[in-house]
């Protein structure tokens, strides 16, 4: 029962990292990205902000002298993604 467990809380922080990492190649793209293929992340940058909780939601959004804009909310939700990802891990190395 440990076994499926940890392959459970496992799989759940690869989950957890993924997505983090992905929300952190967005705020690059949104930052960095010239207008034209900027424009075609409109589409995502709709769709993930919906998966954005209400209060974080256009939270610190800046925008930047390359034309971009930062966005925070995203950055923001990366973070908690890393932090889940990492207290998965150590819960799942703590049931070995």
């Amino acid at each position: 029962m440990r076994s499926v467990a940890v392959r459970a809380l496992r799989v759940l922080a690869l989950v957890c990292r993924i997505c983090a990492w992905a929300l952190v190649a967005l705020v690059v793209a949104n930052a960095f990205l010239p207008a034209g293929p900027r424009a075609l992340l409109l589409g995502v940058n709709g769709a993930v902000t919906q998966l954005v909780p209400a209060p974080l939601r256009g939270l610190l959004v800046f925008a930047i002298p390359l034309g971009g804009a930062f966005r925070g909310d995203f950055a923001i939700l990366a973070i908690v993604l890393l932090v889940v990802d990492w207290l998965l891990c150590r819960t799942a190395a703590s049931l070995r």
